[in-house]
């Protein structure tokens, strides 16, 4: 194939990719322009308009007052306390988790090694009733703790970074050995670096766990003062199921919801994409 017919194919796939992501993109900015309509116009306007003549927040300051003790604003501060501590308290379990099973021998390793990827077929709603009873008989229904505690022995976050660990040169450790370095050491100021990539991976996708998590949020938690994000959205909105009277706050809320996980899927794409292969292509 010449030059010119390479050109000419880059131009086309490019412009193909652009057009698929306007199109994936659609949904989320007619979400956001139809948050900025009061709830009759968004309801009434024939033809609809994508941007809206006269845009207004009212709809966002519904949102942030208080309604019947529900309050979105608190909602917010507990899903960031959990997304970020939970995102920390699962990087520091599954890095000396996945360092044993990549570069420690003991006896049994490959049995846990291969009874953790076989945990991976089943789905995760499976594990919701022993979740539960262990969260109960632990003391920690209705607070922000069981939320965080059942993710930090995520299977996959343990997967991802053995088999990233897995690249690293057996003559790098050697090295460290004769040198005299400690296998704490070893794994604090070499492995944590060389896995970095993988560790941003892993914390980005951890964090959005967390932050998007309903179900589980909705059997554990009671009191309207430790809602995350999601079920204070719910319960809010549930008084605006007409759409004749609450689209726009709807779209309000569900805009809120989904604009950190949009900036992060913009702002690190590549690191995602990077976690789907490293999931994918193991090393051996």
């Amino acid at each position: 194939m010449s030059k010119r017919k390479k050109k000419i194919m880059r131009v086309i796939i490019s412009v193909a990719l652009w057009l698929f992501a306007a199109l994936w993109y659609a949904p989320i900015f007619w979400m956001f322009s139809t948050s900025l309509k009061e709830s009759t116009v968004a309801t009434s306007e024939y033809p609809p308009k994508w941007i809206p003549d006269n845009p207004t927040l009212n709809n966002y300051k519904r949102i942030f007052a208080p309604a019947s003790g529900i309050s979105v604003s608190r909602g917010i501060v507990n899903s960031l306390i959990v997304s970020i501590l939970g995102t920390i308290a699962g990087l520091v379990v599954a890095t000396p988790a996945a360092y044993a099973l990549s570069r420690l021998k003991f006896k049994g390793k490959n049995v846990i090694f291969w009874s953790y990827v076989a945990v991976l077929a089943f789905p995760g709603i499976i594990f919701l009733i022993p979740h539960y009873f262990i969260i109960y008989r632990l003391g920690l229904m209705d607070t922000l703790a069981a939320l965080i505690l059942p993710g930090l022995g995520g299977t996959f976050g343990v997967f991802l970074l053995r088999q990233y660990m897995l690249g690293i040169p057996r003559e790098l450790e050697d090295a460290a050995w004769i040198d005299g370095c400690s296998k704490l050491r070893f794994l604090v100021t070499i492995v944590v670096p060389y896995i970095r990539p993988a560790l941003i991976v892993l914390g980005l996708m951890s964090f959005l766990g967390y932050w998007n998590t309903f179900l589980w949020a909705l059997l554990v938690l009671s009191s309207p003062e430790k809602f995350t994000l999601p079920i204070a959205l719910v319960r809010f909105n549930a008084g605006w199921g007409d759409p004749y009277r609450g689209i726009g706050t709807l779209m309000a809320g569900a805009f809120i919801a989904v604009a950190p996980v949009l900036v992060i899927f913009v702002l690190f794409r590549k690191y995602l994409m990077q976690g789907i292969y490293l999931g994918s292509v193991g090393k051996e």
